[in-house]
């Protein structure tokens, strides 16, 4: 996803959290599961001040709540990856959840076709999304969701890298009146990349790196 600037000058969110890496298999493929997406706010300018300060655009996707009266499951086997994914109420018309989940599987399909040192090489993708709510009373909802993801490359005992995303985001909506309400939400991210290369303990090399955000967001919002 790229508007304008380079890639980290992009804010894109999901659930309101903060995802630094949005592919997967360099480009190939998004870290949004179709499943598990509900809409997607995109502003190439005229950012609204919630956002804080970004010098290009925000990509902000937000997660389904899960089927609140009847379970559902769907599921898609392709060639290169598969996915599914599960909506079903907790507590019918009042608590729900939805998880969805994809696995690609390259390196099982290559794998016969590998040799010369390559043998045992990876090469795949997963990641899992989750979320689920639950409504207190009238005035009270919690919301709980999650995501988590790896890409992950390596070329026999020689050489890999991996990188992934993990985030957690707990919102609670509170309505004061028919026009006053607050939204207080955590939020956990964390980024990390691995590189090595290298046969042997005297000719190798290992580098990793890891970006890691704990915050909280207060937010009043009322309607004239």
């Amino acid at each position: 996803m790229y508007v304008g600037e380079n890639v980290d000058q992009n804010l894109i969110m999901q659930a309101g959290n903060i995802i630094f890496n949005s592919s997967h298999l360099f480009g190939f493929f998004s870290v949004f599961n179709p499943d598990a997406v509900k809409d997607v706010k995109l502003y190439k300018g005229g950012i609204p001040a919630r956002y804080g300060g970004r010098l290009s655009s925000i990509l902000d996707v937000r997660m389904k709540e899960g089927n609140s009266m009847m379970f559902e499951l769907k599921g898609v086997i392709g060639s290169i990856f598969s996915r599914f994914s599960v909506e079903a109420p907790i507590v019918k018309d009042k608590a729900s959840c939805i998880v969805a989940g994809r696995r690609a599987y390259i390196d099982l399909l290559a794998g016969p076709f590998l040799d010369g040192g390559l043998e045992g090489s990876v090469l795949n993708f997963y990641d899992l999304t989750l979320k689920t709510n639950y409504n207190i009373n009238e005035k009270n909802r919690l919301f709980l969701s999650g995501y988590f993801g790896r890409d992950n490359f390596g070329f026999g005992d020689a050489a890999g890298f991996n990188w992934g995303n993990g985030t957690a985001t707990l919102r609670w909506n509170h309505l004061f009146n028919d026009k006053l309400f607050s939204n207080i939400t955590l939020y956990y991210s964390d980024y990390d990349y691995e590189l090595s290369f290298g046969e042997d303990a005297t000719n190798s090399f290992e580098w990793n790196a890891q970006i890691l955000n704990y915050s909280i967001k207060p937010e009043l919002t009322y309607f004239l």
